[in-house]
């Protein structure tokens, strides 16, 4: 029986109020993401059943004085185990609800504790709040992201008197700086620091670096200020991190000179980011100099890696799990000559799957942005993207639906997320992406697809959660985010 649906008047193609301009080698469609409910592969536990119950009915208990009363005492007699949970789930459903005093009187204890700021985040946490976590002091986790408007003397405070942390995430703190880097050098059993996206100096960091000699992730993502010269302020003779298998340099103004300072430093190193960077030759300066990384995880997007470096480079990963390959030559700062720049080539491609042959270990590649790439993507997809879980094509202009037959036939390709966001695809696609039964996260943004494509693609992909459909003009807007819904109406009147 035909699938047909009734369409909108609108042309076919012609704008809509709910199109807006994208960077062409745009990742991700989540601004106009479709989701339904993950199926449960198991028996949930009772207590994220309980969680969840919870946290749906907050508002309501919270409002209710006499029943709060009465709930209010069970909740401070949870055991600490429980709480991180329980709060998780209060964040994602009434996150501004969660105010100071609630948040102090009642989850304020135990050894770990995950706060979100930002859009969408948690208003009701303030300085004081911050201060108010040294009654914490057997906290050995702790998570504080996208408060960018507490400052540093705040975060300062408190954590001498946090000796027992093992995990730091200031994530997006912005005015976290010198004063909080310093602070955190009282932290000695410190294995996981990540600051991202805060006011973080080289010079200020050397003195954590060399008071925590067990930390084994360190990412430093998009700090501003950050070069070269400033990098070396890090580094001193008696520094050393044997233990560092995770290091993340996305988006700082660096160059080969600073990450072939620090690698020699970091012989268990495993997973590297210096994505966005000036860095031109990755790992080739002074091979002789220090054994060659273990590498899992590699991300190059957006640096000037010329061909004959990547592979020259590739053949020494065996153990490679995660690349990211995305708009290879494109400048970190600007994409405005991104199809100029493009480095990587069909050629070039052809080599690259005859050296991935040799990691079976791989599970995820990005190939987002190559703007020049074409004759080579029908290979690629057949002898690497079907054996991913992760695969992200998107920003791909030469990219056809003929270019996915690769995903057909047996046994069935084992992707669980694969982005096509801005690619040539069309209707044609959805026979190959119906055959890729593990399929959990789709996003086709931008492309040809229509509704009845993609509920094909429904019928085939069971465990299929997550549809990106921004700007999907064979999409009627009000569908977009309602996609499940529409497949499930479309079914009951077939």
């Amino acid at each position: 029986m035909s699938r047909k649906r009734a369409r909108t008047t609108r042309e076919f193609g012609a704008p809509t109020e709910d199109d807006s301009p994208v960077a062409a080698f745009a990742d991700s469609a989540s601004s106009a993401l479709s989701t339904r409910a993950t199926r449960y592969t198991s028996v949930p536990t009772l207590t994220t059943l309980c969680s969840k119950a919870f946290a749906d009915g907050f508002v309501r208990l919270r409002n209710n004085e006499r029943v709060w009363a009465s709930v209010s005492v069970h909740l401070k007699a949870l055991p600490d185990t429980l709480l991180p949970r329980l709060l998780a789930e209060l964040i994602r459903v009434c996150p501004t609800f969660l105010k100071h005093e609630f948040l102090v009187t009642y989850f304020f204890r135990g050894p770990i504790l995950a706060l979100t700021g930002g859009t969408g985040g948690m208003p009701g946490v303030q300085t004081h709040t911050v201060r108010a976590l040294d009654r914490m002091p057997d906290l050995r986790d702790l998570e504080l992201s996208g408060f960018d408007k507490i400052p540093d003397a705040a975060f300062a405070a408190v954590l001498p008197r946090l000796p027992a942390l093992k995990r730091l995430v200031l994530r997006g703190c912005a005015l976290v700086g010198p004063k909080t880097v310093a602070a955190a050098a009282s932290c000695p059993r410190l294995q996981v620091l990540n600051l991202n996206y805060t006011a973080t100096t080289p010079a200020s960091l050397q003195p954590v670096l060399l008071a925590c000699p067990g930390l084994e992730v360190l990412k430093l993502a998009g700090i501003s200020n950050w070069t070269d010269t400033t990098f070396a302020k890090m580094l001193s003779p008696a520094l050393s991190l044997p233990n560092l298998h995770t290091l993340k340099l996305a988006r700082l103004s660096i160059s080969e000179t600073s990450l072939n300072a620090l690698l020699p430093l970091c012989p268990a190193l495993r997973r590297l980011d210096i994505s966005f960077t000036a860095v031109r030759h990755p790992l080739l300066a002074g091979d002789d100099a220090y054994p060659f990384p273990a590498l899992e995880k590699l991300s190059l997007t957006s640096t000037n890696t010329s061909n004959a470096d990547l592979l020259a480079l590739l053949p020494r990963l065996p153990k490679l799990k995660t690349l990211a390959l995305g708009a290879l030559g494109a400048s970190p700062r600007s994409i405005a000559a991104i199809d100029s720049g493009m480095t990587l080539t069909d050629p070039a491609l052809l080599k690259v799957i005859a050296a991935l042959r040799d990691c079976p270990a791989l599970q995820s590649v990005s190939l987002v942005g190559n703007t020049k790439l074409k004759e080579g993507l029908p290979a690629f997809v057949a002898e690497v993207g079907r054996r991913c879980k992760w695969l992200n094509l998107s920003g791909l202009p030469a990219l056809r639906s003929g270019h996915l037959v690769g995903l057909a036939g047996d046994p069935p390709p084992v992707l669980e997320t694969l982005m096509l966001n801005h690619t040539g695809i069309d209707d044609a696609a959805a026979l190959f992406l119906a055959a890729c039964p593990g399929l959990a996260w789709l996003e086709v943004a931008e492309t040809k697809m229509t509704s009845d494509g993609l509920f094909l693609v429904l019928d085939g992909c069971p465990k299929l959660a997550t549809l990106g459909l921004r700007s999907c003009r064979g999409v009627r807007v009000g569908d977009r985010r309602r996609f499940f819904e529409a497949w499930e109406e479309d079914r009951a009147n077939a």
